[in-house]
Order: C-alpha cells, then sequence, then structure tokens
C-alpha cells in the first residue's frame, strides 16, 4: 500500500460533488429518491441524506488523497463490527454499510480530475453533547461504551490499517514541524513543553503497548446521546481516522476531550478511565501513559487546525465549526501543564483499582 505524506492528505481540497449529484448517485446506486445536506467534513465530502420514507443515511464521498486501502478498511471495520456485536451480544451501536443495488459496499466514482471511493451508511440519531453538559456518570458511560467499541474491533485487522495520518500519535513528533503556525505564544510554548515530555516520558514505552484497530477520533462530536438521557451514549460514529495502535490510544483521545471548566481537570477524565478499565482491564504501564498521551492528542487539536488555516484561512468550514474546541484546548492543556506528573499518574491508578468489574 502506498503511504501518502499524511500533511498532503490533509492539505488536499475535498471532493467536488454537488447535492445534485450527491443525489443522483443515490438514485443510479442504491435505488433511493432523497433530498440531500451538506455535513462539515476534514477532508472528504458527506451528505445526510433522507429518502421518501423518512430513512437518513450518509453518503462519503472519500477524498481522492486518501489510499483506495484504507477506504476499504473503514468499510471491513464496519462490517467486522456489525457482526461481532451481533455474536457476541456487544451493547453499542455504530453505523451500517448500505450495500448497492449491485450489492457493492463501495464503488469508485469517477470525476474530471480525481477518482473517488462512495460508499453509504445508515445515520444514528442522537444528540451531540455540548462539553459544558458533561457530567460524571456521561464520562463513566462514556468509558464503558468506547470500552465494547475495542472489543468489538478485537482481532480486526487490514492490509490498509497501518496507514499514514498526520492525527496518529504514535507520529505525534512530526507536530513539531507545525508548532510555527500556532498562533498563540503561550500555547506553541505548551505545545512544545508537552511533545518533549512526551518523548521522554512516554513514547518508548508507549510504542511497546498491546495492539489492536482503534477508532481513534472519540471527540465529543462522535458520540451521540439517548435524547432523553443525556448521560447515555446512544452511538459511536465517524471512523474515518480508524487505525491500527496502542489500545490506550483511544482512552487517551477521548479523555483528552472531557475538559471541566472548573475544579479538578482530571475529575471527568477519572470517571472515564475508570467506566473503561471496568471493561477491558488496563495494565499498569498503559495506565501511567494516559496523562502524558492526553496531552499529546492535545497538542495534535491545537497545532493541526492552525496549521490547516494556514493553508484555506479561517473561513474554512471545517476551521470554523472548531473554533471553540481549539479553545478549549489551548486552555484545557495549560491547566494539565500545571498538574504534576505524579499526582496524575496516582490518580488513574486509584481510579482503575476501585473499578467494580472487569470483562476482559
Amino acid at each position: 500500500m502506498r503511504r501518502p505524506d499524511p500533511l498532503a492528505v490533509l492539505a488536499a481540497e475535498q471532493p467536488e460533488v454537488s447535492g445534485a449529484q450527491a443525489v443522483q448517485l443515490l438514485k443510479d446506486y442504491y435505488g433511493l429518491d432523497a433530498t440531500v445536506n451538506s455535513l462539515v467534513s476534514e477532508r472528504d465530502r458527506n451528505y445526510l441524506a433522507t429518502d421518501s420514507a423518512g430513512s437518513q443515511y450518509v453518503l462519503k464521498i472519500a477524498n481522492s488523497a486518501e489510499p483506495e486501502e484504507v477506504t476499504d478498511f473503514q468499510v471491513q471495520a464496519l462490517l467486522y463490527v456489525d457482526q461481532a456485536v451481533a455474536e457476541s451480544a456487544i451493547p453499542i451501536t455504530t453505523p451500517k454499510i448500505v450495500r448497492t443495488i449491485d450489492d457493492e459496499c463501495s464503488f469508485r466514482y469517477v470525476l474530471p480530475n480525481s477518482t473517488n471511493i462512495v460508499r453509504l451508511v445508515t445515520y444514528i440519531p442522537g444528540r451531540i453533547l455540548e462539553e459544558s453538559a458533561v457530567t460524571s456518570k456521561f464520562a463513566l458511560n462514556f468509558g464503558i461504551y468506547l470500552a465494547r467499541l475495542g472489543r468489538a474491533l478485537r482481532g480486526f485487522d487490514h492490509q490498509g490499517s497501518g496507514h499514514s495520518l498526520l492525527w496518529d500519535m504514535q507520529q505525534a513528533l512530526q507536530l513539531r514541524d507545525l508548532s510555527q503556525y500556532i498562533s498563540e505564544p503561550d500555547a506553541a510554548k505548551n505545545v512544545t513543553e508537552a511533545l518533549d515530555d512526551f518523548e521522554r516520558y512516554a513514547l518508548p514505552a508507549y510504542l511497546e503497548m498491546r495492539t489492536q484497530v482503534i477508532h481513534n477520533d472519540m471527540n465529543l462530536d462522535n458520540v451521540l446521546v439517548d435524547p432523553s438521557d443525556h448521560n447515555q451514549p446512544a452511538g459511536i460514529i465517524d471512523f474515518g481516522d480508524m487505525l491500527k495502535a496502542p489500545l490506550i490510544t483511544d482512552v487517551a483521545v477521548a479523555g483528552s476531550y472531557l475538559r471541566p471548566a472548573v475544579g479538578n481537570p482530571l475529575a471527568l477524565i477519572g470517571e472515564f478511565v475508570s467506566g473503561y478499565h471496568s471493561v477491558t482491564a488496563l495494565s499498569l504501564d498503559e495506565i501511567d501513559l494516559i496523562f502524558e498521551l492526553i496531552q499529546a492528542r492535545l497538542c495534535a487539536s491545537i497545532a493541526i487546525p492552525d496549521w490547516r488555516a494556514s493553508l484555506r484561512g479561517s473561513e474554512d468550514p471545517y476551521l470554523a465549526a472548531r473554533v471553540t474546541g481549539q479553545g478549549s484546548a489551548r486552555h484545557f492543556l495549560g491547566r494539565l501543564r500545571d498538574i504534576p506528573r505524579a499526582y496524575a499518574r496516582s490518580l488513574f491508578r486509584q481510579v482503575c483499582a476501585s473499578a467494580k468489574q472487569h470483562f476482559t
């Protein structure tokens, strides 16, 4: 498999596919008469489709800079999870692949300047939880839910799972090349110091941890909550950043988005880690990496948008939708930089020791 420069993948323009073209694709390949609305995406072109019966789907047109093996990896992962959920009664909800009228999971769509892979998945109803609305109970249940997804993905692999991705924490030191684009001096200083600590205290051990295919982008936009109970996750979406990496990465990625405005900065993360550990037991070595890994993910959340803004300007719809989140990441990283490493490791060890049960 060719391994494109991860910077080039994110820098590539989204596919130029209009709403009218999307409607025609749905009719020609899926036999659906539908209306569409554009969805914000980092690098693909996505449409929310609603058919005449009211059923909803997400039409995904992959960026041509993404190798076809990677798109197929994402498709096969969803099929694997669907089968694992059915066979093992794992209580999670994820998008389902919708096959074409020719029984294909995806197809090539030839445009004047590119060839793009297209697939259709079911739409999962639910609400996105605002950062300020996250409770301790939600954080606990969130950890449980993500661990269940990890169980559903256990044993899956694919030739595309080792693809290059700028959001891959195994390659976090590449973010140093982007630090020059960070617009706020204090944030740039925190990112530089956090990456230094990641390299010194975490990276060697991190690369030796158990690995499997992971979601790798479990931010609050990608976990839906039950409209009738905001403490209960209702589904996980957006598998576009999946890859094979140390399992503890998923814990750190999700933890980096649990950012209480007041009180102990680690309180919500502690609840989340406890929930995760109650389903999939973490080793002491994995637990001791969480603090540095969370900071490394925050570095990506700060540096990548500023670098992208230097290429496309602040009017980029993806960046505009994430202005608040990036500011929150800067603030949260600053708070974490004031916490002693030994305290954080002790806290995470304690919450895992008190977790009630284990299902490995």
